[in-house]
């Protein structure tokens, strides 16, 4: 462990303790914390009062209040804007929808939960629609059998499309510790016509992708070429996922653009 990641342990573990000093940690916040002399200071020991002479050394990881008042509002801020800071025209609560689903079976759970004398009547599974919602508990996610699905979405307006956005739980939040059925190889199409068929079999490339596992629950893509048209219907189709060899989980798919005018 290095010393800044041990001071920064140290820090999160003080500032849960009452009588904390009145700075708060900065070096989890923000690792390039500007120079800053006071009378708190982080050592190796412990975070606590500085009673040597002259200014700590150590007090240069730490930020002024105000400082981290406005860095952590910042913070605070992107989170109330849904994470990634840009408009989802693929939110169902704002008028989008899973129109089609093409060849994609949706993935039924074993066990019954609904039985009539030990005779399962009703299997538990996900609607395609759970795509388009801000809701990603662990298991509220479409899934689908197999690695490879496709979902077409109308969006909620006409937009030129700049972005999209694929969520997945991270392995921490798995039982498991891993997520193989996580969405790996993706692509993103519409159609030269804008897509007003949904059963049109081609479409036009927007964007090829891979979803890191390993990498941010939340990753945005960006789609490349100043040549984009404006469309209402746009295609996701999972081309492969991390391994699991019965379904693919999507937990969430979000597009971002600009307004047609």
């Amino acid at each position: 462990m290095t010393p800044r990641e041990k001071m920064s342990l140290l820090a999160l573990e003080r500032a849960s303790q009452p009588n904390a000093c009145p700075l708060v940690f900065a070096t989890v916040i923000h690792p390039s914390a500007v120079l800053w002399e006071g009378p708190c200071a982080l050592s190796e020991a412990g975070w606590g009062r500085d009673t040597r002479p002259g200014p700590s050394p150590l007090s240069r990881l730490l930020l002024p209040p105000q400082q981290v008042h406005l860095i952590v509002g910042q913070a605070l801020k992107r989170y109330s804007e849904d994470r990634v800071g840009m408009v989802d025209y693929a939110l169902e609560s704002a008028g989008a929808s899973v129109i089609n689903t093409r060849c994609s079976e949706t993935y039924e759970t074993r066990t019954a939960l609904l039985s009539l004398f030990g005779i399962p009547l009703w299997y538990h599974s996900q609607s395609p629609r759970v795509i388009l919602q801000p809701d990603v508990n662990p298991g509220n996610c479409w899934a689908f059998r197999g690695s490879q699905g496709f979902a077409i979405i109308r969006l909620s307006s006409v937009i030129r499309p700049t972005a999209v956005t694929l969520e997945h739980i991270p392995k921490a939040l798995s039982p498991q510790g891993t997520i193989p059925s996580a969405p790996k190889d993706f692509a993103v199409y519409v159609s030269a016509l804008g897509l007003k068929e949904e059963r049109e079999e081609e479409g036009f490339l927007l964007g090829q992708f891979t979803y890191n596992h390993d990498g941010d629950p939340i990753q945005t893509f960006y789609l490349e070429g100043d040549a984009v048209g404006t469309y209402q219907l746009v295609e996701l189709r999972v081309l492969s996922n991390w391994g699991h060899p019965e379904y693919t989980c999507i937990y969430r798919f979000r597009v971002h653009g600009e307004p047609a005018h």
